[in-house]
């Protein structure tokens, strides 16, 4: 079967968001996902798929539950695809699970492994996509298994893994305290010694009580992040970056 687009796809598949967008009722739109799904059914079952075929086959799995479908038949393909070393696919299975799984589904115990080896993978963009699966899907009783992984990424090289790192750990905070809140010291030393970004980031994304505490610059503020302040009580917070107040930033 041919392909066209940029990226790809096959001509069945473009003749199916086509023919989505062109339904004149949800009556029809269902009629037109049901047939996709019987189709699909019957595909992702063929023995020796491309991974081209089976990344295209996920993002139509993907189209049937975001159209209100239930495609549950082909979850264990996208966890699969987490596996594949290929960087578009891994990306692509990890993009698939996060919107079809939750935390305490049955599969999460296939993809913790995975999570676990691309957690210290050399491609930062790997290890990124392991982190927005761990912010998704790592429960209370999963959480130790990546744990000391997280905590040491809060001094990886890159801002976008530290980022992510500290979300994560926020995520943790918010499901089990008891599992983090040891790690207080660690998350205010990265805050600190790597930038003002960083801080930023924070308090744009994570406004909690914790982080508050943990965003202690007092002393310690003067070198690396000058031109932050932090003026107590919570309720009367006024915070300047370079004399800019941050709520200006943060817009």
């Amino acid at each position: 079967m041919g392909s066209q687009g940029g990226f790809g796809q096959s001509k069945e598949f473009l003749d199916l968001v086509k023919s989505i967008g062109e339904a004149r009722s949800k009556s029809e739109e269902d009629r037109i996902i049901l047939r996709e799904i019987e189709t699909l059914k019957r595909r992702i079952v063929e023995p020796d798929i491309p991974k081209r075929k089976m990344k295209e086959y996920i993002i139509r799995l993907v189209y049937v539950e975001m159209l209100g479908h239930d495609a549950s038949f082909g979850y264990i393909q996208a966890v699969k695809m987490t596996h594949d070393d290929t960087l578009l696919l891994k990306r692509t299975g990890y993009l698939a699970v996060t919107l079809f799984l939750n935390e305490d589904h049955d599969l999460i115990i296939l993809i913790v492994n995975t999570i676990q080896k691309d957690l210290k993978s050399d491609n930062y963009v790997v290890v990124c996509a392991a982190l927005g699966a761990v912010c998704r899907l790592i429960n209370e009783e999963t959480i130790p298994a990546v744990l000391p992984q997280v905590v040491e990424l809060l001094g990886h090289q890159k801002e976008a893994v530290r980022k992510k790192a500290v979300m994560a750990l926020h995520r943790f905070y918010q499901k089990s305290p008891s599992t983090v809140s040891h790690l207080i010291s660690n998350f205010r030393k990265v805050v600190i010694v790597f930038d003002s970004h960083l801080a930023l980031h924070c308090l744009k994304n994570v406004l909690s009580s914790w982080m508050y505490s943990c965003i202690n610059f007092g002393e310690n503020n003067g070198r690396n992040i000058a031109g932050i302040g932090f003026h107590v009580p919570l309720s009367q917070l006024k915070v300047t970056y370079f004399n800019v107040p941050v709520k200006m930033l943060l817009h």
